[in-house]
């Protein structure tokens, strides 16, 4: 039998988790045995609790996971094999508005930040979900303990958004110097390096570093 919390918070009439357990509680009181009185046999009830935990269990994914706005990550048409998509770096930028990396202090805020994490991770396909899991995780160590390599980890992910959208000259040698010292900084993590990597190789920038260093 189909979950029917399911699938109303796929249709987007149930759009939080409070909302989720507000529905539950009405209809519990419409089945729960020790309400309906003697002969109840809470068949009903046991069946509506399991579908409700189960919703619950996967709210996220039922939320986000199967709207029909969600961004395909296709890339645009005579764009080089493996170039990211506009939609990407816009969502990569609307993950960092959303305080990326975090971890949400309440409902709302979750809603918000997992529903941009997700639009990304859905922009920038398989290949790059891993590595960005991965640098999300370093950098959530990382503001942890206050490193300081944070700030410059997250302005070099700002700088490569606006490099894919305005191809400035002078900005590609600051990003260049930046990713070459990112790299040779031992708090960075290979999650971030590898992320950040791709994404600046995306972009035509790196094949230097990375030439440099066979060279050596």
């Amino acid at each position: 039998m189909a979950n029917r919390f399911a699938r109303r918070i796929r249709s987007g009439e149930i759009e939080s988790i409070e909302e989720l357990k507000s529905e539950f509680k009405s209809l519990a009181k419409l089945s729960h045995p020790d309400l309906l009185g003697p002969g109840a046999s809470g068949e009903d009830f046991a069946r509506l609790r399991g579908e409700y935990e189960s919703a619950l269990r996967d709210f996220m994914r039922h939320r986000f996971g199967a709207r029909g706005s969600a961004p395909s990550g296709r890339v645009p048409a005579g764009a080089r094999p493996g170039a990211l998509s506009d939609d990407a770096w816009a969502c990569l930028a609307l993950l960092l508005k959303r305080g990326f990396p975090k971890v949400p202090r309440h409902e709302k805020e979750a809603l918000r930040y997992e529903y941009a994490r997700w639009r990304l991770a859905e922009a920038v396909g398989p290949a790059l979900r891993g590595a960005l899991s991965a640098c999300e995780a370093e950098l959530l160590d990382l503001k942890a303990r206050r490193s300081g390599a944070l700030n410059p980890a997250l302005a070099l992910l700002r700088n490569l958004i606006e490099y894919a959208h305005d191809r400035l000259p002078a900005m590609r040698t600051h990003i260049l110097l930046s990713l070459g010292a990112l790299r040779a900084d031992p708090r960075i993590g290979r999650g971030y390096r590898d992320f950040a990597s791709v994404l600046a190789l995306e972009l035509g920038i790196g094949g230097e570093i990375d030439a440099a260093s066979e060279e050596h």
